[in-house]
């Protein structure tokens, strides 16, 4: 993700991520590009737990799947 990715109006951030529209406003931070880069970096370790739990899953249903296999 980077900022080009973004509609930038003044103070105010726009852009579609997993099909919704995600609204960015500075907030606390100094600017909207900071306020940009936090969520960019919380929306990273949100897709990075995702994958790993379809991982966690993916393996538990192969694993299962090992074990009642006859041979």
């Amino acid at each position: 993700m980077s900022l080009r990715d973004w509609e930038i109006v003044g103070q105010v951030a726009l852009r579609q991520a997993n099909g919704k529209q995600v609204t960015v406003t500075p907030g606390s931070f100094t600017s909207v590009e900071a306020a940009i880069k936090d969520w960019e970096a919380k929306e990273a370790v949100r897709q990075r737990q995702s994958v790993e739990e379809l991982g966690r899953l993916v393996n538990a249903a192969l694993s299962r799947m090992c074990r009642e296999t006859p041979r």
